[in-house]
């Protein structure tokens, strides 16, 4: 959950503190590794057991969406064992980072510890965090601010509702005066952006290209349409070994004919941001 740790970012810490984050997974773990300060001890509340820091951060992972819903994972994030280690951990300050609305609904543990502390805690200690992501628009709940953005959808861009948002932000991007020499294509098959008689490219790549791999979006130049860049949206499926083998392989053809390109996880927030920086390196 990598909104959970965003959130966390500006987030006055005392520099004198021994600082410490708890998740229920390891796959949460290894990414805090990445957004966090190095100096924070970052371990799976079965790890932490027998430590302690002046502050400890515990992120619960699990959002709304149905996977994470399910009781076995519910369950196993709700464990009173668990909860109280990820607390007992900290000896001057606790910080609880979870979800509106994930665990009240279960009436659980995490669910008394957030009436716990909305009762005893000062409302500055009570922070809602501003990240909002137009891939939020996914879940059945979101922001009434990506209302706008949700009724502009396109299903002829995509049937995949992720692909449609980018389509609908590039559209607005590209109209804005800087960006009018630009369009984009989607679904463009790889063998139409590269010349396959190339020379350097393994067998394997060929024979990737040759079965009608594609980018989900390339940028032109209107005039000559020449290709400037491709746009990737990663959905959860790319964690797969498969698909990330075929991510590689894209990666390496597109590094080789010197094509920018820009993948944007279902995950990721300023989503509008990195289209704008992206396109912004194109243009020189």
């Amino acid at each position: 959950n990598l909104r959970e740790l965003e959130s966390l970012e500006g987030h006055y810490w005392d520099e004198e503190s021994s600082r410490g984050y708890i998740a229920p997974y390891n796959a949460q773990v290894n990414l805090a590794e990445t957004v966090l300060p190095a100096d924070f001890v970052k371990s799976t509340v079965h790890k932490f057991q027998g430590r302690e820091c002046d502050e400890i951060v515990f992120s619960t992972v699990l959002d709304k969406k149905r996977s994470s819903q399910q009781s076995r994972n519910i369950a196993f994030v709700d464990n009173p064992e668990l909860v109280n280690v990820a607390v007992s951990r900290a000896r001057n300050k606790f910080t609880l980072v979870t979800g509106n609305d994930v665990f009240e609904r279960h009436a659980g543990h995490i669910a008394a510890l957030i009436r716990y502390i909305r009762y005893y805690a000062d409302d500055g200690e009570i922070f809602e965090s501003p990240v909002i992501s137009a891939f939020d628009l996914l879940y059945s709940e979101y922001d009434k601010s990506l209302e706008r953005l949700n009724s502009r959808l396109n299903s002829d861009d995509s049937r995949f509702k992720s692909e449609q948002i980018v389509a609908c932000l590039l559209r607005d991007i590209l109209s804005q005066d800087s960006y009018r020499s630009m369009m984009f294509h989607s679904q463009i098959a790889l063998n139409q952006l590269v010349l396959l008689e190339r020379g350097d490219f393994t067998h394997r790549e060929l024979l990737f290209m040759r079965n009608r791999a594609s980018c989900d979006f390339v940028v032109y130049y209107k005039v000559g349409k020449t290709p400037l860049g491709v746009i990737e949206v990663d959905g959860g499926y790319h964690l797969t070994s498969v698909q990330a083998e075929r991510d590689e392989l894209k990666n390496s053809i597109l590094k080789k004919c010197g094509l920018p390109l820009l993948r944007l996880r279902t995950i990721d927030s300023d989503i509008e941001g990195k289209l704008g920086a992206f396109l912004s390196g194109l243009s020189g």
